[in-house]
C-alpha cells in the first residue's frame, strides 16, 4: 500500500509564523505532563519506558521540522509529520483521529491486569493530540505558547528531568510512594525548568525569545 502525497492538503501560508511555534510548545508541554503520567508507572522499568517515549517524541519533532539540506528530499512519513506540525489546522482531521485512537488504546489498557505503562503511554498520546487541537484555538494558544521556551532547549531539560525523576524513584519510592516521591517533585522541576528556560533564552539568546513572542502575537 502506497501513500499518495498528492491527496494530502496543500500547505497553507495563512498563520505560518504562528504555526511554526507549535513544535517548541509541544515539546515543552510533553516535558511538563510526563511527570504527572509517571504516577501510573509502578517500577523503574516502566518509568524508563515513559522516558523513552518522551525522548522519541522530542527527537521525532526535531527530525520532522529540521531544515533540509540542498537537494535533500524528505521521506513520506517525515513530510506528513512536518506538515502536521507546521500546518496543524489543515491536518486537523488527522489529529482528531490520533486522539480517538489514543482514547481507544487507553480503554484497552485499563482492562489489562498490569496496564500501568500501556495506560500511561496511551494517555501521553491523548495529551499530545489534545494539546495540538487546543493550540489551534486563540483563547488557549495565548497560554500554551508560554511553554515554547522550555521546548527550545528541550535536550538539556530532558536530561535533567530524567535523571531527577529516576533518581527520586530509586531513592525515595519505597518510603514515600509515587505521589510524594516522584510526581510532585517531577512537576516542580518541570515548572522550574520553564522559568529558567525563559531566563536563559532572555540572557543568552534574546532573538530566539523574541521570535517566540512574535509568533504568539501573530496568532
Amino acid at each position: 500500500m502506497t501513500l499518495d502525497l498528492a491527496r494530502l492538503p496543500r500547505q497553507s501560508r495563512a498563520g505560518s509564523v504562528r504555526r511554526l511555534e507549535l513544535p517548541d510548545a509541544l515539546r515543552g508541554f510533553a516535558l511538563l505532563c510526563t511527570p504527572v503520567l509517571d504516577l501510573l508507572c509502578t517500577s523503574a522499568l516502566e518509568l524508563a519506558a515513559m522516558s523513552a517515549a518522551l525522548l522519541a517524541l522530542l527527537l521525532g519533532v526535531s527530525f520532522a521540522t529540521r531544515v533540509d539540506g540542498p537537494g535533500e528530499k524528505p521521506g513520506a512519513v517525515r513530510l506528513i509529520a512536518r506538515r502536521m506540525l507546521k500546518e496543524s489546522v489543515a491536518y486537523r482531521h488527522l489529529w482528531v483521529r490520533l486522539l480517538q485512537a489514543a482514547l481507544a488504546a487507553g480503554l484497552v489498557a485499563v482492562a489489562l491486569p498490569q496496564g500501568g505503562a500501556p495506560l500511561a503511554l496511551a494517555l501521553f498520546a491523548v495529551c499530545i493530540a489534545a494539546f495540538v487541537l487546543m493550540f489551534q484555538q486563540p483563547r488557549w494558544r495565548r497560554w500554551l505558547r508560554k511553554l515554547s521556551p522550555t521546548g527550545c532547549i528541550w535536550s538539556a531539560n530532558y536530561l535533567v528531568q530524567v535523571l531527577f525523576v529516576l533518581g527520586l524513584f530509586h531513592a525515595l519510592e519505597p518510603r514515600f510512594g509515587l505521589l510524594l516521591g516522584v510526581a510532585v517533585p517531577g512537576v516542580a522541576i518541570a515548572v522550574l525548568q520553564a522559568v529558567f528556560s525563559c531566563m536563559w533564552l532572555a540572557r543568552s539568546h534574546p532573538a530566539a525569545l523574541e521570535g517566540v513572542r512574535l509568533g504568539g502575537l501573530a496568532g
